[in-house]
């Protein structure tokens, strides 16, 4: 019996040494692709737990950087307000001088000046401080998962002095920069004034390209504030980058290089264009039109095809329309006219009867400036 079978597994003993050999590699494939399946399903729900916590650290960073925004709107609109101001021209005016017409000239100048100041002011303070934010957020964040933290990023990542030094930045353009800018657009303001006359009559047609003659003559401009932004709101590199810290070196360097970019270029016109569509929504409230009994009515007040025919064949001399421009941007933006961000929200309705209030909640939601910012976050986290 023992013989048939020794006979028996001698005659098929390759018959078991494959199926051995297959019995076996089937059950170390098995356990190595569960090993796998699991390595794969821990690695997934890693993914998942830091995108969860780069996404709840980057929201944070969000806020942080509307509240900055609004924080120090009022500050440039102050500044702005400060440097341009008309009080003594028009206290002059109310004498009825004999150098009136002198007096005006210099006041549609001032005028349309600080009107388009805060326009390009603003637009580059949102650039600037949505990159720097996010710069900084991003190596905070980076900071804290190389160093193993399981928290999300904390002061202690990079130290507070660092991060103060950085951010205090921006204080350059409200100290410096904003008066070079003021300089910048003066010039370019007189040289396309000087095509129009106080009595000429302009439809608002006429005044929306007034204000786009004066931003292609900024586009032009050598060093404009869009192309040539960091010039304008951070200090001079050279005796900044003097600095030891390397981590302040390296984030003040990459914030130069991300506000020349063409992205930050073009998310810099685009909250051009959203400001002085801001504007032109404000002077078509000061275009009139009579109702039958000869009484001027806001052209807004009657929103059918006949007022908006109407509304492009009023005009309105520029010596009228000095004034408007002038009580549009002459007006600083108080504490809490934007509100506050609250809950990480945005504040959603603008106070219409403040033009930087508008101009700023609609840049807090301006599509292609949080996509600059959260582009910027994710470059630098990783």
């Amino acid at each position: 019996m023992l013989s048939r079978i020794k006979d028996f597994l001698y005659r098929h003993r390759r018959k078991f040494i494959t199926t051995g050999v297959v019995i076996g590699g089937s059950v170390f494939l098995l356990k190595w692709l569960q090993y796998k399946l699991r390595e794969l399903q821990e690695r997934q729900a890693k993914e998942i737990g830091e995108k969860l916590k780069r996404m709840q650290h980057y929201e944070s960073t969000d806020r942080t950087c509307n509240q900055t925004i609004l924080g120090l709107a009022p500050a440039l609109s102050e500044k702005t307000f400060q440097t341009l101001s008309t009080d003594d021209i028009l206290t002059k005016l109310r004498t009825n001088p004999e150098n009136k017409l002198e007096l005006w000239e210099e006041l549609r100048i001032i005028a349309f000046t600080r009107l388009v100041t805060l326009v390009y002011g603003t637009s580059m303070l949102a650039v600037t401080l949505r990159v720097q934010i996010n710069i900084l957020g991003g190596y905070l964040y980076k900071a804290a998962i190389e160093n193993g933290a399981g928290e999300l990023p904390n002061q202690h990542s990079i130290s507070l002095e660092v991060q103060t030094a950085y951010l205090s930045l921006i204080q350059h353009f409200m100290r410096d920069g904003i008066g070079r800018l003021i300089e910048v657009i003066r010039k370019n303001v007189t040289v396309v004034m000087q095509r129009y006359n106080l009595k000429q009559q302009l439809t608002l047609a006429d005044t929306e390209t007034l204000l786009w003659s004066i931003e292609m003559a900024l586009n032009n401009e050598k060093g404009n504030p869009i192309d040539d932004i960091a010039s304008y709101t951070l200090p001079d590199p050279g005796a900044t980058l003097a600095s030891t810290d390397s981590a302040f070196n390296s984030m003040f360097q990459e914030t130069l290089d991300v506000l020349e970019s063409v992205e930050s270029t073009e998310v810099g016109l685009a909250n051009v264009s959203i400001g002085f569509s801001k504007v032109m929504d404000k002077l078509a409230d000061y275009y009139m039109v009579p109702d039958k009994n000869g009484t001027l009515k806001n052209s807004k007040s009657n929103l059918n095809v006949e007022s908006i025919t109407n509304i492009n064949g009023i005009t309105i001399s520029l010596a009228k329309l000095i004034p408007i421009v002038n009580g549009l941007g002459g007006k600083t933006l108080p504490m809490n006219t934007v509100g506050t961000v609250s809950n990480g929200l945005v504040p959603t309705v603008p106070d219409e009867a403040d033009l930087m209030s508008s101009m700023i909640v609609h840049l807090l939601h301006s599509e292609k400036l949080r996509t600059l910012g959260a582009n910027v976050y994710e470059t630098f986290c990783h």
